[in-house]
């Protein structure tokens, strides 16, 4: 699957919990590509300004980010 952010797309970042449930971790403006990887981008988070990391973005869930996690925990919970 090719990458389907550029630089400059704000997206929502989610991770696992120590609890093994998915959180929105916030949202995050795309700075680079991370060519060899799909999906993998170079993020800076609105909190932490100047900072970059790596993240995999998960387009499933960006439409509307609160009912991608409910949905995702309801079925992780079976």
């Amino acid at each position: 699957m090719p990458h389907q952010y550029n630089a400059g797309d704000v997206v929502t970042v989610f991770q696992i919990s120590p609890s093994k449930e998915l959180v929105i971790e916030g949202k995050a403006t795309i700075r680079k590509r991370v060519a060899e990887v799909d999906e993998h981008y170079r993020v800076e988070f609105a909190n932490k300004p100047g900072v970059t990391c790596q993240r995999f973005v998960d387009s499933w869930g960006q439409d509307d980010p609160d009912k991608y996690v409910q949905d995702f925990n309801r079925r992780a919970a079976r």
